[in-house]
């Protein structure tokens, strides 16, 4: 079910665009390698139809101005032309000539991202090509990266423009896996932030041998133990057993779905599927399954607020309900969500002071900045802190500044999550962030200075970034 790998390497018959959608304005849908992919389009009629947009701009005809909008990613609307003489504009243009709401205008609400349509598991036999679309809306438009999850401890972060060994990122955030091998089975996570939210949404994909291949199907072999839901519970097992490697599922019961690990032969571990399917009927039924998904408009347009919730976050977040085609992690209150997704309670803790003040602290840092935290991600003793930028206050190592970046990554060394110092949660305010820079890696150490902004302490650090006090120290 809900196969879409298409071409020579996938089980299903030749794939065709009919029910694919492309949500951006301006791109089409194209088989690529026997895979619908979506892509701006890239050749338009020649008879003029000067069309007049909402960027204020008159294009050729229509298709040139959907073209433009699929390259920048931005949505442009057809207005009234209407002629004035050159000069300053002195007075708003008249009301039928008002340009519609975009994304990128700033008369709209900002919102969340939102997926257009629930993420689907997909298989392919070995040497095909599959992709998926992240296909996300917001306000303003959501930037989407990609991270394959694995059980090894680095986060690969794949960006729309670039290439990945065999797996490309178009212009538009599609990730596209050519020459599929088994090893790149799992779990692709699909993650959109703007200002307003951040949004994650796993796309699962199998790499299947063909039947000639299946070498380690023995009908001599002894049948395993009987499958029990206890083993759903059970730590995946890391044992190296034989020298044949190969890639297996095993449910995460702290995050309520089914990951890929690769299993060393052991083939009595409990806790081990040898496809996804196996393992999601198996194991992940209602409960923390729901809450882990994310959060669906739909097509439809009767539209309606709902509250989902949200992993990275931790906490439940408003959305607006297209009507149809969501999924269940979709309730019509928040205390509904709250008490279907409850957060986990911590034992209290002592408030976490800051071990400097703040100005020394700002000298001895590689970087200083104001941002929003938008997504956290806890490992044993580690983690890393993925922040929307509002400032660069100071920044001697990686360029920030030059390179216009707007999200900053950060990596956390050394905390105890059970009582976290320096305290990073999931606040909505923003936060003053000081840390180190080792190899480009940007670090927040035990005793670095995070603390909620105020205009005082801003205007402070400004006042001392000014003077260049930090030179004189």
């Amino acid at each position: 079910e809900d196969l879409k790998g298409g071409g020579e390497g996938a089980p299903n018959s030749t794939a065709t665009c009919e029910g694919f959608i492309c949500s951006q304005q301006g791109a089409t849908c194209d088989i690529w390698d026997g895979q619908p992919i979506c892509k701006c389009q890239d050749r338009c009629e020649k008879e003029p139809n000067f069309t007049c947009a909402s960027d204020g701009l008159t294009y050729f005809n229509r298709c040139y101005m959907d073209a433009e909008a699929c390259v920048r990613g931005v949505s442009l609307a057809v207005v009234a032309c209407r002629f004035y003489l050159a000069g300053p504009h002195t007075s708003p243009l008249p009301q039928d000539t008002t340009a519609h709401p975009t994304p990128t205008s700033s008369q709209e609400d900002p919102l969340p991202p939102t997926l257009y349509s629930n993420p689907h598991h997909q298989s392919i036999y070995v040497g095909g090509t599959v992709s998926f679309h992240c296909d996300v809306i917001g306000v303003p438009k959501p930037d989407v990266t990609w991270e394959k999850q694995s059980d090894r401890r680095e986060r690969l972060v794949m960006r729309p423009d670039q290439m990945y060994g065999n797996v490309v990122i178009t212009n538009i955030g599609q990730l596209v896996i050519y020459n599929a091998q088994v090893w790149d089975t799992g779990i692709y996570a699909c993650i959109a932030r703007n200002p307003a939210g951040v949004l994650h949404a796993d796309y699962p994909l199998s790499v299947i041998r063909r039947a000639d291949d299946d070498f380690f199907e023995d009908p001599e072999m002894p049948m395993g133990r009987p499958f029990s839901p206890a083993d759903c519970l059970a730590e995946v097992d890391v044992r190296v057993c034989s020298g044949e490697r190969h890639v297996d599922w095993y449910y995460d019961s702290k995050l309520g779905s089914c990951m890929a690990f690769s299993n060393g032969g052991c083939d009595d571990s409990r806790n081990r599927f040898e496809t996804y399917e196996e393992c999601k009927a198996s194991c992940q039924r209602e409960g923390m399954g729901i809450c882990s998904l994310p959060a669906v408009q739909g097509p439809c347009k009767s539209w309606e607020a709902r509250w989902a919730w949200n992993s990275l976050m931790k906490q439940c977040q408003a959305f607006v309900y297209g009507g149809c085609h969501g999924n269940a992690n979709s309730f019509r209150t928040k205390k509904e969500c709250e008490a279907k997704c409850p957060q986990p309670k911590r034992k209290p803790c002592k408030t976490c002071r800051a071990k400097g003040k703040m100005v020394p602290s700002l000298c001895r840092s590689d970087f200083a900045i104001v941002g929003r935290l938008t997504e956290l991600v806890e490992d044993l003793d580690s983690g890393l802190a993925r922040f929307s930028l509002d400032e660069v206050l100071r920044d001697e190592k990686m360029g920030l500044t030059f390179f216009n970046t707007k999200h900053l990554e950060v990596t956390i060394a050394k905390i105890d999550w059970s009582c976290p110092c320096p305290n990073i949660t999931m606040e909505e305010n923003p936060l003053l962030v000081m840390g180190v820079v080792k190899d480009g890696i940007a670090i927040i150490q035990s005793d670095s200075y995070v603390r909620a902004i105020t205009e005082r302490r801003l205007k402070k650090l400004r006042e001392v970034l000014g003077k260049k006090s930090c030179e004189a120290l």
